[in-house]
């Protein structure tokens, strides 16, 4: 119970009405965070020659590659049959 006190107290100082939605801790992120959560933390070290990232990032290219591919062939698949 003195738990729920000391957030109401905390919410009143900050000048928020209990029940208010908390306002976020960090400002907002980034649209591309959800889907590369890491990419603004490339650079160019990353892709130095035997590095882990730059195999990571090898990689990730290929499967992207792959990927493209095999949506391209159904695709022309589909308006071929």
């Amino acid at each position: 119970m003195s738990e729920q006190r000391r957030d109401l107290d905390d919410e009143l100082e900050r000048g928020n009405e209990p029940g208010d939605p908390p306002e976020p801790s960090s400002p907002a992120e980034p649209p591309y965070q959800a889907v590369a959560p890491n990419l603004d933390r490339l650079s160019r070290d990353s892709l130095k020659p035997g590095t882990i990232s730059r195999r990571r990032i090898g990689r990730a290219a290929i499967g992207l590659v792959i990927v493209l591919a095999v949506v391209g062939a159904i695709i022309v698949w589909t308006l071929v049959a």
